[in-house]
């Protein structure tokens, strides 16, 4: 038979833990599945391996039901038959936390270990896009080799292997699949299923000759087929080319020699594989939940699990496992991107809502321990205030304190507190604290929550301080100052707020207007809240063939500005009438009344603003933008990915071949970003940072913030966007419509010189990172036993002092108690020295799985767009 062309057949099944289906129909699946595989692997010596979709979790589903088999499973993934990880679920590259996808193969990989091994390959067959720097993230863990499907094109290169390189350097060889992860598409007879191949490897559609072709050998949920080995030995006797069964590695080394091409990019593109751009922003509800939690895990939970561990409050590795574990089982390609039927994304928020609730607990009970440590035998009422990052802060911040008085006083040691109050509101107190009678006569006293805005200064490094709480007679002197309200009225022509760094005015029409007081940039009608149609379904935009803007208005009687002394807002309510589904908007017909609430927020001393957005969604089909005009010198954004920062235009040249070229879907210029994206003027440049928004536009003139879409359809067929046969399922999607209160928080920041050289990532690591509070006072949720350890009233754990580096996780080490793993990002394009090391700590280098690589000392640099891992040990 001839040779000049074969077939590499990988055994694997593509398994989504849940789409159309829940996660517990899919274990039943599993379970005659793996049993089947199992005896498969142990008796056939012709079938070589078999691929677990590149995820653990499919064992730890398994072996939870059928723990006699753990056995079974261990010889065999040992004996290198069984291919387990690296991930522990398939995940989301595009909007799931970095931190996360760190998170996904430490756990992946750590369970695989247990079980004998872990497959080396970056395995990633149907995420919808490929990071920029998933390279970066597999050399992390020593992968060096990667394999996906989705995303490519031969205008990012003409070869299905290359050497794919991230932006600080690190390199994995990579191949693509070509034809997907479904040669072995359903249980049709084996003739059948390599007539598809020989096919393929005739017509392929990829450009250029090849001899080597490499075929994942089965699809979606889908059993092996015992026949296979069979009919593979006589396929290479009978037919024109050659085929094997084989590993990953097997392909590797039979096709990826000589001289490879390198490429360095992301792969967001659809021409041969749906990229599915719009699951950025479908399902809000559930992206901003998910993006809570991760914000709870990485930027408060682990740090200050962290520094109570230093005192002896024993690190609680089971819960943080179930924790992550569990979250990591909603960051899915399907499961985050909301392209599930109605009733599986329910099951993806309940679960990601279960975390939210343990996790809360857990930190809850963390501080009232440290509050109750550290103020022990001290007279008085505390306020615990805890700063996660590792460098100290001056901050304002808010609490939260329940008193039986309208009047206090706030101390940090001898100081007084700056304070300004929110609000204060009459409570009955036998209601929201457990036992009543432990407050004696004071129980009977009208009791008041205040919401109090206070400043602080010098809050410790990784660490914390508490705050004194003086309660004072409603008749004494005065407390917390109360911000001004004053109305607009209608023949002023516009309000403003301003401190030292900017200046915001809003006319009476709603026009808001930002000057940088610093630099001199000034951008006029700033902000535009845009609403348009959409036709597309839970996996994509599609922009209605009959489209009909919208934009919101106001009046001066609808604007309200409220000076404080340390901060002031205007708060703005915007309407408009809008279709009320894609029939009204084709006929320009507007029948139901919209408005949404806007609150600009400005603090003393700060550089940035805030912006509060709230709407209770009453339209179907629709998409609501906040356009950010900018005056951009060119249309190019830079937003940050999963590490560091990536710069991206209006793709004019995709867009100009894709209809031609009869692509499987458009390439809008529509991106995911994790929390901030920027625009560069002939000055300096604009930075938007959002909290739980995962999407923006790139337009020629401006940057559009996607801040929902609303789809009544997991999938639709001939979108304008996505011609042809749908994605997914036509299952009706009501609840993906968002008929439902939403509310968004974003922040504006103006810089001088270059985007990455602005600190964008440190920036936004701050806003998110809020230092957390706890009023050691009457309301606590549990009664708790007193704290077993003694810690001091303020305490630091460390401090590192070097600005020009983003913080991306503080955690106590998985292995080992004592030690301290700090992983750092350098989003600049110079490598940066770290400098002065924390005193009294014994600094290593650590990859990944957190095992030691080498020494550090204060020339070691974090590289360009890279990151490193240190380990600290006392």
């Amino acid at each position: 038979m001839s040779t000049n062309k074969k077939a590499y057949i990988v055994p694997h099944t593509h398994w989504d833990r849940e789409w159309y289906f829940s996660t517990e129909e899919s274990q039943v699946l599993l379970v005659f599945t793996m049993q089947q595989m199992l005896e498969q692997l142990e008796n056939d010596d012709g079938l070589p391996c078999f691929v677990l979709d590149g995820q653990s979790v499919m064992l730890e589903d398994y072996l939870s039901v059928v723990p006699e088999d753990t056995d079974r499973v261990k010889a065999l993934v040992e004996s290198g038959k069984l291919l387990v990880g690296p991930w522990y679920t398939q995940t989301d590259q595009c909007v799931v936390h970095g931190e996360s996808q760190i998170r996904n193969l430490l756990w992946g990989c750590r369970d695989a270990e247990r079980f004998g091994g872990v497959m080396k390959v970056g395995y990633v067959p149907d995420s919808f896009g490929q990071s920029e720097q998933l390279p970066q993230l597999l050399q992390h863990f020593n992968i060096d080799k990667c394999v996906f499907w989705r995303g490519i094109w031969e205008g990012i290169c003409a070869n299905t292997e290359f050497v794919w390189r991230a932006p600080d350097g690190s390199n994995v060889t990579t191949a693509v699949l070509e034809f997907g992860y479904s040669a072995f598409q359903g249980m049709k007879a084996m003739d059948t299923h390599l007539d598809g191949i020989d096919q393929k490897m005739t017509e392929r559609f990829w450009p250029g000759e090849r001899e080597n072709f490499l075929f994942m050998g089965g699809h979606d949920q889908k059993p092996w087929q015992t026949e296979t080995v069979e009919a593979i030995n006589q396929a290479n006797e009978t037919r024109p080319y050659q085929y094997q069964l084989c590993s990953f590695e097997d392909y590797f080394a039979s096709t990826a020699t000589g001289t490879l091409p390198v490429i360095e990019s992301e792969m967001l593109y659809g021409k041969y594989s749906r990229i599915h751009r719009g699951i950025y922003s479908t399902r809000y509800d559930i992206k901003k939940l998910n993006s809570d939690v991760e914000n709870l895990l990485i930027n408060q939970l682990e740090p200050l699990l962290t520094v109570a561990n230093q005192f002896g409050l024993k690190y609680p590795y089971g819960l943080m496992e179930k924790n992550w574990k569990q979250l990591m089982q909603s960051h899915a390609h399907d499961s985050i991107g909301g392209c599930n039927t109605d009733s599986v994304n329910s099951q993806v928020k309940a679960r990601i809502q279960a975390v939210r609730e343990n996790a809360e607990r857990l930190k809850e009970i963390t501080l009232k321990q440290l509050a109750d440590s550290s103020t022990k035998g001290k007279d008085g009422e505390y306020v615990l205030v805890f700063n996660p990052l590792p460098y100290s802060r001056n901050v304002q911040l808010e609490l939260e304190l329940v008193l039986p008085t309208r009047q206090f006083t706030v101390y940090d040691g001898e100081q007084r507190v700056a304070t300004q109050s929110i609000d204060c509101e009459l409570v009955d107190i036998n209601a929201i604290v457990q036992d009543p009678t432990t407050l004696g006569d004071e129980r009977f006293r009208s009791w008041y929550r205040h919401t109090v805005l206070v400043s602080l200064e010098g809050l410790p490094a990784c660490g914390y301080r508490n705050l004194k709480i003086e309660r004072l007679a409603d008749a004494e002197e005065a407390g917390p100052e109360k911000a001004e309200a004053e109305s607009q009225a209608e023949k002023e022509e516009s309000v403003t707020i301003a401190n030292d760094a900017l200046s915001v005015s809003v006319d009476m029409h709603g026009t808001v207007s930002l000057s940088c007081l610093v630099s001199g940039q000034y951008w006029h009608d700033l902000l535009t809240l845009v609403d348009g149609g959409d036709d597309g379904d839970n996996y994509d935009f599609s922009e209605p063939h009959a489209d009909y803007h919208v934009g919101f208005n106001t009046e001066a009687e609808n604007i309200r500005v409220c000076h404080g002394p340390l901060r002031s807002e205007v708060r703005i309510t915007y309407h408009a009438t809008l279709p009320a589904d894609l029939s009204e908007r084709a006929e320009q017909r507007c029948s139901v009344k919209q408005s949404l609430d806007v609150v600009l927020g400005l603090a003393k001393g700060s550089e940035q603003l805030d912006i509060a957005i709230e709407i209770d969604n009453h339209v179907n089909d629709h998409r609501l933008q906040l356009h950010v005009n900018g005056d951009f010198a060119r249309a190019q954004s830079i937003a940050d990915q999963p590490i560091g920062l990536i710069q991206r235009g209006n793709d004019e040249s995709a867009l100009s071949l894709w209809q031609q070229q009869q692509w499987t879907s458009c390439p809008m210029p529509i991106y995911p970003m994790q929390s901030v994206v920027a625009g560069e003027t002939l000055q300096g440049g604009l930075a938007v940072m959002t909290d739980g928004i995962r999407e923006y536009q790139q337009y020629d003139d401006s940057i559009a913030i996607t801040l929902f879409r609303a789809m009544g359809f997991v999938g639709k067929p001939d979108l304008k966007y996505r011609p042809g046969r749908l994605s997914g399922l036509p299952d009706a999607s009501p609840d993906s419509q968002l008929q439902q209160s939403l509310s968004f928080r974003l922040a504006l920041y103006p810089f001088s010189g270059s985007a990455y050289d602005a600190g964008l990532c440190q920036r936004v690591k701050e806003w998110l990172s809020k230092p957390l509070t706890l009023h050691n006072g009457v309301v606590q949720r549990f009664m708790i036993a007193p704290p077993m350890f003694t810690a001091p009233e303020a305490y630091s754990l460390l401090a590192l002092n070097q600005p020009s580096v983003t913080v991306s996780a503080v955690k106590i080490c998985e292995d080992d108690t004592q030690s301290v793993i700090v992983r750092l990002m350098n989003v600049g394009t110079e490598a940066v020295a770290l400098g002065e090391l924390p005193a009294g700590w014994k600094v290593q280098q650590v990859d990944g799985m957190e095992r030691i690589v080498g020494d550090i000392t204060a020339e070691s640099v974090v590289p360009a767009h890279g990151m490193l891992g240190l380990r600290l040990r006392k």
